[in-house]
């Protein structure tokens, strides 16, 4: 049987083979058997990621081919997609920088693969390795996604370093395209006309946000046969959302971890402390999340007073990272010299507090979600995680604000989390970061 590959999309000749394809490209999303259609009979609970009756994403190819030769298939591949002329990266490729030896080997792992994934741990340099694959690749027609206008004109401004050409900008009311351009995922939404034609390289920075549907449309609708996610934690480890990755770009080719940069010099040496927050009141131990992270997170006068202690009690820059607006007013009220900013701010304050930042110069500053990935802010010395919360994406992204190595300076990553043994929900949700230290192999103590 042959298998008709393209860039997005690929195809069987054979009709037989389609009910084993079609059970590889499907699964169930986490709770699904909450969901009313499911209750009620009307749905299985699968998502199947095929369009119409016999395409499935080329990049669930690897998958499609093992499954079908397990089961006494023999695959003939018919790849109809574009290979562009590339040439071989040295250190000195770029403009002022020589590559890391691992930068220089994912670039060619990637360029060679022409699709994939590559989990490269903040302070990697993935922007560097961007730029090594379009330099390997002549320059070519590309789009480079991103979520938040930071990361979009600091992306941009990287490139037109690394690279020495002009990079376009399509977002935060600016439309400027040129061959590589640098557009946020909700300006191509909103913007049905944008003109993909000739596009042959698609690359989606912090990737693991890749499963939303609005994002999945859109990358689907983007012609280029090379087609790469760069992220420092791509998978979620959770069969739909990573499946989705996979059939966006293919599989994760490349990593490097936090603790290979940490034990290589290239990255702060993280040291976490882990503060208990107790509660005798039963009422609050069996209480519902919602309520419980709003009395226990956001408005805990005891949490809030210990977060301002350590806040005051630190050197350097400090960073303290929360999830809801009010919870960074109360922490500023405690905090009066603390400069705090938002999602709400204007572009052009939230831009002057980064380059307030990135000066080095001691500091408190307050920031909800919109610092917790892809901003460059090499100078911070403590990271006060006062949001809580579960999850090993985010734990990590915002780690990873501070763990840029530290010039003239002890390099040395400070981390305040808390154990909140004040409801069984956000206890589950403190042992769960707590895991997560574990396994990046951060040194970590818990403080009384």
């Amino acid at each position: 049987m042959d298998i008709i590959v393209g860039d997005r999309y690929s195809t069987t000749t054979e009709m037989k083979a389609l009910p084993i394809i079609r059970q590889v490209c499907r699964a169930r999303p986490v709770g699904f058997y909450h969901m009313p259609k499911y209750r009620a009979g009307m749905w299985d609970g699968y998502i199947s990621l095929m369009r119409g009756l016999r395409e499935f994403p080329t990049g669930l190819l690897s998958v499609v081919i093992k499954e079908l030769e397990e089961s006494g298939w023999k695959v003939n591949v018919v790849d109809n997609t574009i290979v562009l002329p590339s040439k071989k990266i040295s250190d000195d490729s770029l403009h002022e920088i020589i590559l890391r030896d691992y930068q220089l080997e994912a670039a060619e792992i990637m360029v060679n693969s022409r699709r994939g994934v590559a989990g490269m741990a903040t302070n990697s340099g993935k922007t560097e390795v961007i730029a090594a694959i379009l330099w390997s690749l002549n320059l070519p027609k590309t789009i480079i996604i991103v979520h938040r206008k930071e990361l979009m004109y600091q992306t941009a401004r990287r490139l037109e370093k690394r690279l020495g050409c002009k990079v376009g900008i399509y977002g935060d009311g600016v439309k400027s395209k040129r061959t590589i351009t640098v557009a946020m995922i909700q300006t191509l939404a909103k913007d049905k006309k944008f003109d993909y034609t000739g596009n042959q390289v698609v690359i989606v920075d912090e990737c693991h946000h890749l499963s939303s549907n609005q994002m999945m449309d859109i990358i689907f609708n983007i012609p280029g046969s090379y087609r790469y996610g760069f992220s420092g934690t791509p998978l979620k480890y959770e069969l739909l959302p990573d499946m989705k990755l996979a059939a966006a770009t293919s599989d994760v080719l490349y990593t490097i971890t936090n603790d290979f940069l940490v034990k290589g010099g290239y990255s702060a040496v993280p040291k976490v402390h882990i503060h208990v927050v107790e509660s005798y009141d039963v009422a609050d131990w069996e209480m519902d999340y919602q309520s419980a992270y709003d009395k226990l997170i956001v408005n805990d006068l005891m949490r809030n007073k210990l977060i301002a202690k350590l806040a005051k009690e630190s050197k350097g820059l400090v960073l303290i990272l929360v999830n809801r607006i009010d919870h960074g007013t109360i922490l500023t009220d405690l905090l009066p010299n603390s400069v705090f900013v938002s999602g709400n701010d204007e572009a052009v304050y939230r831009n002057s507090v980064l380059d307030k930042m990135r000066t080095g110069n001691p500091g408190i500053f307050i920031a909800t979600p919109i610092y917790d990935e892809g901003i460059d802010v090499p100078a911070v010395d403590t990271i006060i995680l006062a949001a809580g919360g579960k999850s090993h994406v985010k734990l990590l992204q915002r780690i990873g604000r501070g763990l840029r190595k530290k010039e003239d300076k002890d390099n040395i990553l400070t981390v305040h989390d808390f154990l909140d043994d004040t409801n069984m929900y956000l206890l589950e949700h403190s042992q769960e970061r707590v895991d997560t230290y574990a396994s990046e192999k951060f040194e970590t103590i818990i403080v009384k």
